[in-house]
């Protein structure tokens, strides 16, 4: 398994959702593009994402790209048309449902790839843990493809802020669920 980290724009000024998608689009060409000699597969990504970041999964949600294999997301927003969050003072309602997961549900549970959200249980962070728990409650509704984790003790970032077991565990387990559905490990019969 390859990890490959880039930068993006979120939440640098002035910086729209749009750009902020377009470098994450860019990294996933460039990775595509070059991937025989980064020693990449191609065609089996994960892609994950951070607090914020986590609305740049949107497009993944829903365009589902056969290469994209599953989503990881750990403390990350699925919901930013509700007021509240950082990015309502600075994009159109538009914008906004575009870049919310949460809106992708609607489009089948076939046609979403299999999700792990780790869920920070002590999030300071305004109406994150309602969009995550909104998202899930509606994921689980329509039958999708989900791995969920909470650590109720966790604050936002508690893999590199909380250093005990459950974070450990969580880590691990998101680690084994990219391993299982980018096809790099069996389920035991």
């Amino acid at each position: 398994m390859v990890a490959v980290n880039f930068t993006h724009r979120l939440c640098g000024q002035k910086t729209s959702l749009e750009d902020s998608a377009g470098d994450v689009a860019a990294a996933v060409n460039y990775i595509r593009t070059n991937a025989d000699s980064l020693n990449i597969d191609k065609d089996r990504i994960c892609l994950a994402a951070y607090s914020g970041g986590g609305v740049l999964l949107a497009p993944a949600i829903r365009d589902k790209p056969d290469y994209v294999r599953c989503l990881v997301s750990f403390y990350a927003y699925m919901d930013i048309s509700q007021s509240g969050n950082f990015f309502a003072a600075s994009e159109s309602a538009e914008t906004l449902r575009k870049f919310s997961p949460i809106n992708y549900l609607a489009n089948g549970s076939d046609k979403i790839a299999p999700r792990f959200i780790a869920r920070a249980g002590l999030d300071q962070i305004p109406t994150m843990n309602d969009s995550i728990d909104r998202f899930i409650g509606e994921a689980l509704a329509k039958n999708v493809a989900l791995s969920f984790a909470n650590h109720p003790n966790g604050i936002h970032a508690f893999d590199n802020q909380t250093d005990d077991e459950r974070s450990r565990e969580i880590i691990q387990s998101a680690i084994a669920f990219m391993k299982l559905h980018l096809g790099m490990m069996k389920i035991a019969k």
